[in-house]
């Protein structure tokens, strides 16, 4: 795989034009793609699979659209676009098993063939559902990552900027909470894209080292906090008390 640094200029000359820079770009990555590709299929992935072909031209996708300055490291990115095209893949296999299942003629065949058919059609459906809400949780990364980017911070520094320590965790997300009962905060927040440290220290019981250390771990739940349209975001997190802590 290339090192990224090596990638910008290449991925810029690409973006320009230079088809020849494009094809050493997938040359110099058909491991990554190999592995990434594997990891969301759960199996191993060959050349000659329809998920290789699409995580080719998601990779390619990734290229052309790639922004140094605001998607971060290109190799996250791009795993990300290749992982939302696999799972419209998947999604729309669902649909067509679904589809065959539903244009199947019971009257056909006997019980036990009819009794086969209801089987497919709800696993087909079971699958359905399963991409479906795969393909929910990506949508929100997407926005997610989006919103991040607003305050300087890329998705992938995320798991590096949480603490190593739960208690250390616990606290941020207390103060966190504590953080959106204070609606000048917020808007500070959102208008500057940086934490109101000063007037933080006055509302909110917490260090100044405490925040200033996990800066941008807490932002990162501020972000969450303050969305609508984030559930499934919202719900994978462990926000301890948190009723408690909301009132």
């Amino acid at each position: 795989m290339l090192e990224e640094s090596a990638l910008k200029d290449m991925i810029r000359r690409a973006q320009r034009g230079d088809e020849q820079v494009r094809q050493e770009i997938i040359g110099g990555n058909k491991l990554f793609l190999e592995r990434v590709t594997s990891s969301i299929c759960k199996r191993i992935i060959s050349w000659n699979d329809d998920e290789m072909s699409i995580s080719l031209i998601a990779f390619n996708e990734a290229i052309n659209r790639y922004d140094h300055s605001q998607n971060g490291n290109f190799f996250g990115y791009a795993k990300l676009i290749i992982q939302s095209r696999l799972i419209d893949y998947f999604r729309k296999e669902a649909r067509q098993q679904v589809a065959v299942s539903l244009d199947y003629n019971p009257q056909a065949t006997e019980g036990e063939e009819y009794e086969s058919n209801s089987v497919e059609i709800k696993q087909s459906w079971h699958q359905y559902n399963e991409q479906k809400q795969i393909q929910d949780r990506m949508d929100e990364i997407f926005i997610y990552s989006t919103r991040l980017e607003e305050f300087g911070i890329h998705f992938e520094e995320l798991e590096a900027a949480s603490p190593d320590r739960s208690d250390a965790r616990n606290n941020l997300i207390h103060i966190a909470y504590e953080f959106m009962k204070y609606p000048q905060l917020v808007e500070f927040l959102v208008k500057t894209k940086q934490l109101p440290l000063k007037q933080m220290l006055e509302f909110v019981h917490v260090s100044r080292k405490t925040v200033e250390r996990g800066r941008k771990y807490l932002i990162a739940l501020i972000v969450i906090l303050m969305a609508n349209d984030l559930p499934h975001l919202k719900s994978s997190i462990a926000f301890p008390d948190l009723e408690r802590r909301a009132k």
